[in-house]
């Protein structure tokens, strides 16, 4: 390879696609909670995107992030949830978003009867603030 073409490789934005066929899958064999990482896992722009069906009466924890904490916007599509930010619950509804960090617990809960999709869009190294 030529020296030449180190340099025009590295002009060369990379490719960003990322096909749903190639996204990957996970479910929580427990809760039935499923989501698929919809966004290019080295993403220039620092956002990762999230989506999430979590079917009816499930219920997500997390705990507080210590460290490399990010902040995150949830996108409701369809459906209704609960979020749980310490002691404060927000429900969601279709078309609802909800700007929040990860500095304090969080726990996502379908309360309904009818399962839920959402998108969580991270952006990491974004400032923390109250909700």
């Amino acid at each position: 390879m030529s020296l030449s073409d180190v340099v025009a490789l590295a002009e060369k934005p990379p490719e960003r696609l990322v096909r749903l066929a190639d996204q990957p899958h996970w479910r929580d064999p427990d809760s039935g909670y499923r989501r698929r990482h919809a966004s290019p896992t080295d993403a220039a722009s620092g956002i990762e995107i999230i989506v999430v069906d979590l079917p009816a009466g499930a219920r997500v924890p997390y705990s507080p992030w210590g460290r490399n904490a990010f902040t995150q916007q949830l996108l409701m599509l369809e459906g209704a949830i609960a979020v749980h930010i310490d002691a404060k619950a927000v429900r969601l509804r279709e078309g609802d978003c909800l700007d929040f960090d990860v500095m304090r617990a969080v726990i996502f809960e379908n309360e309904t009867r009818q399962d839920a999709r959402y998108v969580i869009i991270t952006r990491r190294g974004a400032s923390y603030g109250k909700m």
